[in-house]
């Protein structure tokens, strides 16, 4: 049985953070429904599209009930307040202050349910100068300073392909509900968890912010940059354009990578800062031979190198069949849907797609016992779709 099993979660999100995060819930077990708009949301949109479907949104959205609700229609928040009556926990993304503004903020539903987890995620927090301001991962990435450290030498930051906030934002949102879960065990009440993808992207700095931090409380100290790229932790170009990855950054491993390089005479020469010199002989050396013997030359090698992997050619490697990293989803239209699922043990391995929005809303209304007669009015009235 996963391990959250019989927990009850209602998701208000729209955009990847609080959708990964109820994603990971969903996953350990939980009982998801999302509350959806009336009309489609941007992820429903975004590539790639198959037959009028978005597997972006799909990769998100498995095992999750969906009903489309009016929020701006008091009768659609009274459906809301229904199904949070006895919820577990509640995830939305909204910027500050819209949950209150529809009567659905914490200090409302927790007069409705004391032992409610309410976890908000925005950019920047639910208080502060800064709270009101919108942003995507770009913006958040852009002033924490982690686009800035893909920058060399003053030239224009290289975008990581990974959106850094978004899936930080996402993973703390799950550990903190989590551990919200198990204190609520002990004391019954509910929390208002209050997280900010400003702060989850600078948490990822957090060597080079201390760093800078101590050197700021202590002028006097040697400047200390933290190193980005040695010589022996960074990638070279091999002979035929594609790249290998070095990371020996360990005496041993150092030692073993030089002598099957070719290298022998900087073999006894740990590198812990940039050496120009070493970095150039090292690529010299890597230049001489294609990827593909690079990568026979080090497998089974213990001195960590690795070949830089497109996506195809991870998916391909031996834990993904081995650890079962691929799961498939049931989808109505689409059929059989493989996902990278995430990588939590006792997660649950089947998955289902809940396409039809208009059947999907009516379901969750006969949960909540309302009679067909009041379904149909309240789709007559546009509060439900």
């Amino acid at each position: 049985m996963a391990p959250l099993n019989g927990l009850k979660v209602i998701d208000f999100t729209h955009l990847l953070p609080g959708e990964l995060c109820s994603t990971a819930l969903s996953d350990l077990g939980c009982s998801v429904i999302r509350i959806e708009p009336m009309t489609k949301t941007l992820g429903q949109m975004l590539p790639p599209i198959v037959e009028g479907h978005s597997l972006y949104f799909w990769s998100l959205h498995r095992n999750k009930q969906r009903i489309s609700i009016d929020l701006k229609n008091q009768d659609g928040i009274k459906i809301a307040k229904r199904l949070i009556e006895d919820a577990d926990v509640l995830i939305e993304n909204f910027r500050p202050g819209v949950m209150d503004r529809l009567g659905l903020g914490y200090s409302e539903l927790s007069k409705l349910n004391s032992r409610l987890i309410f976890c908000s995620i925005s950019g920047y927090g639910q208080n502060g100068s800064w709270s009101g301001k919108p942003g995507h991962d770009l913006n958040l990435i852009a002033e924490s300073g982690v686009l800035g450290m893909n920058a060399r030498n003053g030239e224009k930051p290289i975008l990581p392909s990974v959106l850094v906030s978004d899936y930080t934002a996402a993973m703390y949102a799950a550990i903190s509900i989590s551990s919200h879960l198990y204190e609520r065990a002990k004391t019954n009440q509910g929390k208002h968890i209050d997280i900010s993808m400003f702060e989850s992207a600078l948490s990822t700095m957090g060597i080079m912010g201390t760093a800078l931090l101590y050197e700021q409380l202590h002028p006097d100290l040697a400047h200390y940059t933290y190193p980005r790229e040695l010589p022996n932790y960074t990638v070279y170009e091999c002979s035929d354009k594609r790249y290998l990855a070095v990371a020996a950054l360990e005496p041993a491993f150092w030692k073993i990578f030089c002598d099957k390089a070719g290298i022998p005479e900087l073999a006894n020469k740990l590198v812990t800062s940039h050496d120009e010199a070493a970095y150039q002989t090292i690529a010299s050396a890597i230049k001489g031979k294609t990827l593909a013997e690079w990568t026979a030359i080090f497998e089974n090698t213990n001195c960590c190198v690795s070949p830089v992997s497109t996506i195809a050619e991870a998916l391909e490697h031996p834990p993904v069949k081995e650890r079962s990293v691929v799961h498939h989803m049931a989808h109505p239209r689409l059929g059989d849907v493989p996902q990278v699922t995430t990588p939590l043990s006792d997660a649950i391995n089947a998955s289902t797609a809940y396409d039809d929005r208009a059947e999907q809303s009516s379901v969750v209304l006969r949960q909540l016992n309302y009679s067909d007669d009041e379904i149909a009015e309240l789709k007559r009235e546009r509060v439900i779709l």
